[in-house]
């Protein structure tokens, strides 16, 4: 199959790595692969010379109406002639729909949060990644049929066999964009709760953002600079979730969550906020889940996770099984290729195509 992937977001997070790995899910399985990507792209590295991926890499620099994109991108798509398009955030769903017309493949997006209908008109099919994502009233100018079946997004990290922490927690990460939805302040106020109570722990965050300065002062403010290591960007975020004793999500919004997966993965027990994503891949047999934006409940559940690592490690045993059989590549990317052969036959039938 020759599969076309749309990409215009060059910052990097759980979007990105996610698209970076489904190009290298469906060229490992023999397919053709189209990766449309916005120059600078962080993902460029990962997918340039990688058999069975052809990377075009173009400029966006005029925004939503960039007609020099869709130029680039209509080339693109005449000259790889794909059997299917598949479009990851809003601006590459707005940007394709714009010259959907002018070949003879099928058009879907992919949901990786709430998004505005009216960039996603053009679209043959929207493929949520929870059940949440179909119900938001952001969608409501969208047709309902236009929604396929609902896939969840998934991980290419190998798993841990057995989940193999310290009988003690006091390691403990983070990692996100340092943006106010991600909730970091409210890790480090419930973190500096911990602290004046006499309980010892570290916590290494990883990330960059708009509030990284913001996150230092506070963390100086709370007393808690012994305490906490920014780490800024990482690559090797796996790595460092398995050196941890404890991941913690204080998401106030997570449509999903990759990292999620890897810490599931990698059998670290896991703190998450009742967000949107968590709260349909977790539940209270493989995490310790809080309210969101609530930081007594971030502190409660922080104080329960140190005091009680053996119900920890249980929970990180459910979460480990749990991911090796339904968040694993091989158990989700079979789904999207399915789902993908079901809309090309349904669009060739619409559209009295022939082969």
């Amino acid at each position: 199959m020759k599969i076309a992937q749309v990409m215009l977001d060059p910052n990097y997070g759980g979007v990105q790595r996610y698209f970076a790995d489904l190009c290298l899910e469906l060229a490992g399985r023999g397919n053709s692969v189209l990766s449309i990507i916005r120059k600078n792209s962080v993902v460029e590295s990962e997918l340039i010379s990688i058999k069975n991926i052809q990377v075009v890499a173009i400029n966006n620099q005029f925004g939503w109406y960039d007609p020099f994109a869709t130029i680039q991108m209509k080339t693109a798509l005449n000259r790889f002639q794909p059997n299917i398009v598949e479009a990851h955030l809003a601006r590459a769903a707005f940007l394709t729909g714009r010259i959907k017309h002018t070949g003879k493949w099928p058009l879907i997006a992919k949901t990786h949060n709430n998004f505005n209908g009216k960039y996603y008109r053009k679209m043959d099919g929207i493929v949520p990644c929870t059940a949440q994502a179909t119900q938001s009233e952001y969608h409501r100018d969208i047709p309902h049929h236009k929604f396929t079946t609902v896939i969840p997004n998934f991980s290419r990290l190998k798993p841990v066999s057995r989940v193999a922490k310290p009988p003690r927690i006091d390691k403990i990460f983070a990692a996100g964009r340092f943006v106010k939805k991600k909730g970091f302040n409210i890790l480090l106020e419930a973190l500096a709760a911990l602290k004046s109570i006499n309980i010892n722990f570290s916590l290494q965050i990883a990330g960059n953002g708009p509030e990284f300065y913001s996150l230092r002062a506070l963390s100086t403010e709370l007393g808690l600079n012994e305490n906490v290591q920014f780490l800024g960007h990482r690559n090797d975020i796996p790595n460092l979730i398995k050196n941890a004793d404890l991941f913690v999500l204080p998401s106030l919004r997570e449509p999903f969550g990759i990292i999620v997966l890897e810490a599931m993965a990698m059998g670290t027990p896991i703190i998450a906020t009742r967000s949107e994503g968590p709260m349909e891949v977790l539940d209270d047999n493989s995490a310790i889940l809080v309210d969101k934006g609530e930081k007594s409940a971030l502190f409660h559940g922080l104080r329960k996770a140190i005091e009680d690592p053996g119900s920890c490690r249980d929970r990180a045993q459910h979460a480990l099984t749990l991911y090796k059989s339904c968040y694993i590549a091989d158990a989700v990317v079979p789904k999207i290729l399915a789902l993908y052969h079901d809309v090309i036959r349904q669009f060739e039938c619409k559209n009295g195509i022939r082969h």
